[in-house]
């Protein structure tokens, strides 16, 4: 009985599938593939970290051996390339591949630096992933620092570095923040950056408007983008960066569902309707088989 259930993406959604999935059937065989180098985390608990509030041990969802104790293949340090459905293929970018039976893409979406003059200095940072996180914290803190993001982990972030630092924040916002929320030592600008500046290392930035600002780093937290370039060429259905899919979280494609930030209509009551419609099509598939096996 081939049950190899695959889910791209450590993400909230995707370890919550992997672990309901478990839980149901332990003899389905589960693999969770990560392209980081840790379990499942709460990214909206990053900014914590930054003002100390609690440690980077926090955020994790599970320890590593608690996936092998629920007998989920836990790959880690993989990112996917590409796919060949019709072989039900997954390809990694570096080497190796793995087969699966039933595919649950939970790759979610992650802000980019945009491409800007100086957008490549020392100083500029994209803030989404715990590497991110760590990548930032090893700079040197001294003067006012920009974020650039509209929802309110923005301003969270915000509220944090100035706590951790005690430096001024300027927040680059196309929304308008009710005065009551918006931290103290934050300046929040609706601009926009044209040019970051400086020589090696970022010193100012450059906004759109033609005022030039002085921070020593850029955090990017706006401007998302979904993380399924391995579907180029597949046939999955995209519509606006976000994944086509049913009410029951299934693709335009046999056997390949999708759920978490990839879509727009995500909820931990779709993500359980994902469960029993993974588990309505195993069902189907060993019916299929025992049918066969008589003939």
């Amino acid at each position: 009985m081939n049950n190899h259930i695959v889910i791209i993406g450590a993400s909230v959604s995707g370890h919550n599938i992997a672990l309901r999935l478990s839980e149901k059937n332990k003899d389905f065989k589960i693999t969770l593939i990560s392209e980081e180098g840790y379990p499942a985390y709460d990214h909206l608990k990053l900014a914590d970290i930054i003002a100390n509030v609690i440690s980077e041990k926090d955020i994790f969802l599970c320890a590593e051996e608690d996936y092998l104790k629920l007998g989920i293949n836990f790959i880690k340090n993989k990112k996917v390339g590409s796919l060949n459905i019709a072989k039900k293929q997954i390809y990694f970018k570096d080497k190796g591949s793995i087969n699966y039976d039933i595919l649950v893409i939970a790759s979610g979406r992650s802000p980019i630096i945009p491409e800007i003059p100086g957008a490549k200095k020392e100083g500029v940072f994209r803030l989404y992933t715990l590497s991110d996180l760590l990548e930032f914290t090893k700079h040197y803190i001294s003067h006012p620092v920009c974020v650039v993001g509209s929802n309110s982990l923005a301003l969270k972030v915000a509220e944090a570095v100035s706590a951790r630092y005690g430096v001024e924040v300027k927040l680059l916002s196309c929304s308008a923040f009710d005065p009551s929320v918006i931290p103290e030592n934050t300046e929040i600008i609706n601009d926009s950056i044209a040019e970051i500046i400086g020589e090696g290392e970022t010193q100012a930035i450059k906004l759109k408007s033609g005022k030039a600002l002085g921070v020593c780093a850029v955090l990017f937290m706006d401007n998302y983008k979904s993380n399924i370039e391995f579907l180029k060429g597949t046939g999955v259905e995209i519509k606006d960066d976000f994944i086509l899919v049913d009410g029951w979280m299934r693709t335009n494609q046999e056997n390949i569902f999708a759920c978490g930030s990839v879509v727009r209509k995500d909820s931990v009551v779709v993500s359980m309707m994902l469960v029993d419609q993974i588990i309505s099509k195993l069902s189907e598939t060993d019916v299929k088989e025992d049918v066969s096996a008589v003939k």
